[in-house]
């Protein structure tokens, strides 16, 4: 980011308009970043909301719509797209301008404090504070051996994802993964599979403690058998390609093969941040520093969810929420110095004027 020596007139000798000047713009449109527009709204602070995908909801919209989430207040179980639709209905209320299939590529600080947002597209946005969502910014799948599984995709019976479950109904099932996402799919897909193992390089599982022992019980009555600790070896595959059954090993070289028609990769992501890198802001393990109040070490931008680091930081879509209504409140007298922001109880007042 970098200063510059221009006011609300552009070097074209354009005059910014205030219709052109959000109060917030909100780089990604995950469930942070949808929070973080009715976060706004609630305050009366105008939105636009720029990401780099086709459609709102972040990871959970691209690789497991229907993931069942289970720790969100208020719900005892809710799908990733359930939560996301209903995340989009109440950013809607406040009418935010929306950006879809744009990557914030620059940012400026203009001596007038306002932000110049530059995207891929081209486009210039103007702002008074920023707020960064963008999760753990683009992912790839980590997967065994990258090689091999380049060559064989969904079509072949691959998957890195679950975006639909009934491809999984009746089949020969294997997880690769110990962390929460290989757990959650195996009490998600136990039922509906004609057989399921589950493989892990370790015996202890690195997912929630409760869901461990739901998938433990399951394995007691024989819906999953969990392999550990054992390792992907390699995988057979018919003349067409597709996989037919997976080698798993353990370290002293014993092999077991595995039917498999259906054979799931969840191994966590590689991350790539992007542009935002290049920016001045201050790292901590591929997350941005943040203070107590949201913001970076670049005076008006904001961080929040996944991509923001604090001491103690947990990384929960539940803390997403709080940091961004933490990160507005401190938007506020920000962008309208001498103003707090207030305290607005929904549930007693209802929302402000202009929310349906």
């Amino acid at each position: 980011m970098s200063e510059h020596d221009d006011d609300l007139t552009l070097e074209s000798g354009e005059v910014l308009t205030a219709d052109q000047i959000k109060d917030i713009t909100v780089v990604g449109a995950g469930p942070a970043g949808l929070f973080t527009v009715f976060s706004a709204g609630v305050q009366e602070a105008n939105c636009r909301v720029i990401d780099s995908m086709p459609q709102v909801g972040g990871q959970l919209t691209a690789l497991y719509p229907e993931k069942v989430i289970y720790d969100v207040p208020g719900f005892p179980k809710v799908t990733a797209k359930e939560l996301v639709d209903r995340l989009h209905e109440q950013a809607q209320q406040f009418k935010p301008e929306i950006h879809l299939n744009e990557t914030v590529v620059d940012v400026q600080r203009l001596k007038n404090r306002i932000l110049a947002v530059t995207t891929s597209a081209g486009n210039v946005f103007y702002s008074r504070s920023v707020v960064i969502a963008a999760g753990i910014g683009a992912f790839t799948p980590r997967v065994p051996d990258e090689d091999l599984f380049a060559k064989h995709g969904e079509d072949k019976g691959v998957y890195t994802a679950v975006r639909d479950k009934s491809v999984f109904a009746g089949k020969d099932v294997v997880i690769l993964g110990g962390g929460d996402s290989a757990v959650d799919w195996v009490m998600g897909l136990g039922e509906a599979a004609k057989s399921l193992h589950v493989v892990h390089r370790r015996n202890e599982f690195r997912a929630a403690g409760h869901s461990v022992s739901v998938m433990r019980d399951m394995a007691e009555k024989g819906t999953v058998n969990i392999i550990t600790p054992y390792n992907f070896k390699t995988m057979d595959v018919d003349g067409n390609g597709h996989v037919t059954s997976v080698t798993v090993e353990n370290k002293d070289g014993e092999e077991l093969n595995l039917k498999c028609d259906r054979l799931l990769c969840l191994l966590g992501f590689k991350n790539d941040l992007g542009p935002i890198v290049k920016w001045d802001l201050r790292f901590e393990d591929s997350a941005i520093k943040v203070e107590a109040d949201m913001q970076t070490n670049i005076p008006g931008v904001f961080a929040v969810g996944d991509i923001a680091s604090y001491p103690q930081k947990i990384k929960l879509i539940l803390t997403g929420f709080a940091d961004a209504s933490i990160a507005v409140q401190n938007c506020i007298p920000y962008i309208r110095p001498g103003k707090k922001a207030s305290h607005v109880f929904t549930s007693v007042r209802g929302l402000p004027a202009g929310s349906k």
